[in-house]
């Protein structure tokens, strides 16, 4: 009986030994990502393969041991992919050829792809589970394999695969190194008045004769050359006094022509122009006097002055102030009215420093006498080289005329009466 038991249990114990083992590797199996472009389905028994011999207890009948656990379902998330193009050489890729991918998704997934071989990889939707994607082959990566890693993202999970192409890129020429063209440096991009401006040219050894030039530095710059750095010129530039504030272009010229330029920004001054010393400035208006309604000239010479400043003068012999305009003789002139004022003398002024000067506003302007030829001798009269009289004065002579006349005829009423009394006395 005891022997019995000890046959029993060993069959039992090489049983269950066999069947953990084979557990335990299925399900880490189903864990790990597949290493090849496609998923690899589970293989069917082969119908003509002989059967395995049975374990048995020593008696001679036959002991069960397959594994009576359920198998794992299938995991529904896919990401398989597959290499589409074909290099250009037998030998493999070349450096910047493209490869083509397509990954196939068991739903709509977020699908990324990524190389160390490959480089501005996209991936592009077709449908919900098909995916196209490229690559460009890296330049100096060398001669081997290149490993295209793809993973598929779910809501819930997520899957990846990889795929592999051949890469030859040991016959790659090298690129050349871009030429290094003339160029231009400034030791700050901006400045106030007066500062100091450290500038260089640099052109590869180039003998030409370097300048600088720009408004911001009052012209030309003269640069040296670097005696330790061939094609290498240094200057100073300094920001001028009359400059403005503002954006300054900056030219570097070779041979007197400009192969590169530069920003310069300076804070200028900016300073009002000083006003004229009084008495450098003359201020004149012709006539000096006149009435409402005259025409008046009035000219400011101011030398000290801006020619593009704008002149005026300012009386209240003229309603306010007066615009003038400059001339090409350097000054200003403008023309006056007379204002409709009381008669007196009035003040002109303007704002360049001149002394003022005074303009006489009368009542009323005097009789201009009439020349010879304008002369008129009336019937039976003399021309006495006199003027006609003025209307008020023919207006008193024709009241005297009558005041005459009335007086002559009351004189004559009067001796008439006087003879008559004689004559009845």
């Amino acid at each position: 009986m005891r022997k019995a038991l000890t046959v029993s249990a060993i069959a039992v114990a090489a049983s269950m030994a066999l069947a953990v083992p084979a557990t335990a590797f299925a399900a880490d199996a189903s864990s790990s990502p597949s290493s090849t472009a496609a998923a690899t389905a589970p293989s069917s028994p082969d119908p003509d393969a002989s059967p395995s011999p049975s374990a048995s207890d020593g008696s001679g009948a036959p002991v069960d041991t397959s594994d009576s656990s359920t198998d794992p379902a299938p995991d529904k998330a896919q990401a398989d992919v597959s290499i589409t193009s074909s290099p250009d050489g037998e030998s493999g890729y070349k450096a910047g050829e493209k490869v083509t991918f397509q990954v196939t998704t068991s739903d709509k997934a977020d699908v990324s792809a990524a190389s160390d071989a490959l480089s501005d990889i996209s991936v592009t939707s077709q449908d919900d589970t098909t995916y196209i994607g490229t690559g460009t082959v890296k330049d100096g990566y060398g001669t081997g394999t290149g490993t295209l890693t793809v993973t598929a993202n779910y809501p819930d999970t997520g899957a990846r695969s990889t795929a592999t192409f051949p890469i030859d890129t040991s016959d790659s020429p090298t690129p050349a190194p871009d030429p290094v063209g003339p160029a231009l440096s400034l030791s700050t991009d901006g400045g106030k008045v007066g500062d100091k401006v450290s500038v260089t040219v640099q052109d590869a050894g180039s003998d030409s004769v370097a300048t600088v030039r720009s408004d911001a530095f009052g012209g030309t710059v003269t640069m040296e050359r670097d005696p330790q750095h061939e094609g290498t010129w240094h200057g100073t530039a300094t920001v001028a006094d009359s400059v403005k504030s503002g954006t300054y272009g900056v030219d570097a010229l070779l041979d007197g022509k400009v192969v590169d330029s530069a920003k310069f920004g300076v804070q200028g001054s900016d300073k009002p122009a000083p006003a004229p010393a009084p008495g450098r400035s003359t201020l004149a208006v012709s006539p000096g006097s006149g009435k409402t309604g005259d025409k008046i000239a009035v000219t400011v010479d101011a030398p000290s002055i801006n020619p593009k400043s704008k002149v005026s003068t300012d009386s209240r012999a003229f309603g306010g102030k007066v615009a003038l305009s400059p001339g090409k003789d350097g000054k200003w002139h403008g023309t006056a009215t007379v204002a409709k004022v009381k008669a007196g003398d009035y003040k002109v002024t303007t704002g360049t420093g001149a002394d003022p000067v005074t303009f006489t506003v009368t009542a009323k302007s005097h009789v201009k006498p009439l020349a010879p030829s304008e002369h008129k001798t009336p019937k039976g009269s003399v021309n006495t080289g006199m003027a006609p009289a003025s209307h008020d004065q023919e207006g008193l002579n024709s009241a005297a005329v009558v005041g005459f006349a009335a007086l002559g005829a009351g004189s004559l009423a009067g001796a008439g009466l006087l003879r008559g009394r004689r004559n009845h006395g």
